[in-house]
């Protein structure tokens, strides 16, 4: 599905829009507020990840490291954390206002997490080295007020592969194709928070768009 339908789609949500504006607005200063990751690390482990980091600031310039394992742009817009190889404990938090993705199952390996706003839209995966690499995500924003795709093209253009909304069908596709962990239905419509395992099918997203549900 090209993304010129994205906002078509968007539109036939706004009949039960209405419903969805009674939930309480968040705290604007809580938006968008990252946790540091900083786990006990030998020094051999510290070494790995701060070679990652080194790679990763060269690769994208305009970072900065924010931690022992976490790289940030744009004030936070986005955020890596690095794994750290052999270490039982794993950065599998999405804080509020962000979309969460991981290069492996069940929220491990390399985390980036991307501020869930139309702003912030759209986010090449390449910039991060995790073009076709997410196998994992989350979602932590106020309800039912942005949709998130993830598109098989850079700059968001082409299929849409995953999405935040079950029962998102145009043109016989349909997205996420996995099981989603926890869904809440809202008449037709059910928003999903994480997926832990995607399939092969839809696991080679290559840029993120984030879409508000309803037109203000």
């Amino acid at each position: 599905m090209n993304i010129k339908w994205l906002g078509v789609c968007a539109a036939l949500c706004a009949c039960v829009g209405l419903a969805f504006f009674f939930y309480a607005k968040p705290d604007a200063e809580e938006l968008g507020k990252y946790a540091l990751f900083n786990p006990e690390m030998t020094a051999e482990q510290k070494a790995d990840v701060q070679q990652q980091i080194d790679q990763q600031l060269r690769r994208k310039t305009g970072g900065q490291q924010v931690s022992s394992t976490q790289v940030a742009y744009e004030k936070g817009a986005v955020v890596m954390t690095f794994p750290v190889s052999g270490a039982e404990q794993k950065d599998t938090n999405c804080a509020y206002g962000y979309f969460c993705v991981w290069t492996a199952w069940d929220f491990g390996g390399t985390k980036l997490a991307l501020q869930s706003t139309p702003s912030n839209s759209p986010v090449n995966l390449s910039d991060y080295n995790m073009s076709r690499q997410v196998s994992s995500w989350k979602y932590n924003n106020q309800r039912y007020s942005v949709i998130v795709y993830g598109v098989e093209g850079p700059g968001g253009q082409g299929k849409v592969m995953t999405c935040t909304l079950k029962d998102f069908h145009y043109e016989n596709e349909c997205c996420p194709l996995g099981i989603p962990e926890k869904t809440e239905p809202v008449g037709g419509w059910i928003e999903i928070y994480s997926e832990s395992r995607l399939i092969p099918k839809n696991d080679t997203m290559i840029s993120v768009v984030f879409r508000p549900m309803f037109s203000k």
